[in-house]
């Protein structure tokens, strides 16, 4: 495997063409209470697929301050990973982090996770946080498995007319010393 910058326009029909998607026989679902809300850990009747909109990909790397390309040895982009910087609370956006599928379980989202954290550590943030959905449960389980915790949701941040009632905003960090 190959780990260079992704560049945007000369990657550009390489990440509209990525297939980035995921399917799992889980969820988190939220139960709210009042003020509180907790996650729970529910198996579906029937697996839950999501292929995301690649369109908006070049764009993405475009507007990200470090962008992160692992390259297969056929030359296939096999993953990338994006992180845009908030300076005014020194925190970092993990805003992308995808595997392809034929390349999943080779360690490429933990190299890519990686780099962006070095980064992340590099520009003296303090935390690097993500958002993802609460059906993506193979994802949520990889960032815990890498030391993210949970730290918020949001009910009401996707359009319910573009989205599965499962997908709910959910919010993951992860200290970096700084």
């Amino acid at each position: 495997m190959n780990y260079r910058p992704l560049r945007v326009p000369a990657d550009s029909d390489r990440l509209t063409a990525f297939e980035a998607s995921y399917c799992t026989s889980h969820i988190w679902r939220v139960e709210a209470d009042g003020l509180a809300l907790r996650l729970v850990e529910e198996e579906l009747p029937e697996p839950f697929h999501k292929a995301y909109d690649t369109t908006g990909f070049p764009a993405e790397v475009a507007e990200a301050d470090f962008a992160l390309a692992a390259e297969a040895r056929d030359g296939s982009l096999a993953g990338f990973a994006c992180v845009r910087l908030v300076p005014w609370n020194r925190s970092a956006e993990l805003s992308a982090l995808f595997v392809a599928p034929e390349h999943r379980g080779q360690g490429i989202g933990r190299s890519l996770l990686g780099g962006a954290m070095v980064y992340a550590r590099s520009q003296a943030m303090r935390c690097l946080w993500l958002e993802t959905q609460t059906s993506n449960y193979p994802a949520i389980g990889f960032y815990q498995r890498a030391g993210f915790i949970f730290c918020g949701l949001n009910t009401m941040l996707y359009d319910p007319g573009e989205v599965a009632p499962e997908e709910i905003a959910l919010y993951l960090t992860h200290p970096l010393n700084g």
